[in-house]
């Protein structure tokens, strides 16, 4: 019913080792099928999104980019092997995860600065603001990073705790993760 982002005996809801799993997973997948583990990525939804940020953490030697929706990253974080892409999506009228942060769950822009400061990217980001509509959605790029690494953030004022159903510039959630992704091997920016 959740995954546990932390290592064993962290900030878990329970003592499963789901980073163990999920590299096990990789493994046996990827021993059956042509796997290109350059480009493993991790993207979720709120406690996957969690997730995808303790695979950034634990398993960087694994994963090549990280998306989060409308999740946010714990107090828990690891050896990070080498520059991480982000990608972070988040509402800021999130009731589940409060884009804010509270006692249980840091702030969206927390999570950023970690991973800003972590791949020394610009501190200034490009802004792109649009409205279709519906959701006003800015843009945050931060780039110019460690192996050519960006930290990129999509704000969807008043948006909830939801996988985001407003396009940017014609784009939904799923394409904008893959988009931001797909940039990347473990490298850095393909």
């Amino acid at each position: 019913s959740h995954w546990n982002p932390c290592p064993t005996g962290g900030e878990n809801k329970s003592n499963a080792n789901d980073l163990g799993f999920v590299e096990s997973m990789i493994i046996e997948i990827s021993s059956q099928y042509n796997v290109n583990k350059d480009r493993v990525y991790a993207a979720g939804y709120s406690n996957g999104g969690m997730m995808a940020y303790g695979l950034a953490n634990y398993k960087s030697n694994l994963i090549a980019a990280v998306a989060s929706v409308s999740g946010s990253m714990l107090d828990c974080v690891g050896p990070t092997s080498h520059p991480m892409p982000i990608v972070h999506l988040h509402g800021t009228s999130d009731g589940v995860i409060p884009y804010n942060g509270n006692n249980d769950y840091n702030s969206a822009q927390s999570t950023l600065d970690y991973w800003i400061n972590f791949n020394n990217t610009k501190t200034n980001p490009t802004v792109t603001s649009y409205d279709n509509g519906g959701i006003p959605i800015e843009h945050y790029v931060y780039d110019q990073g460690d192996s050519s690494v960006s930290v990129e953030y999509y704000k969807y004022t008043g948006g909830s705790h939801v996988w985001f159903s407003s396009t940017f510039e014609g784009k939904n959630t799923s394409e904008l993760v893959w988009n931001f992704v797909s940039r990347y091997d473990i490298n850095g920016l393909r």
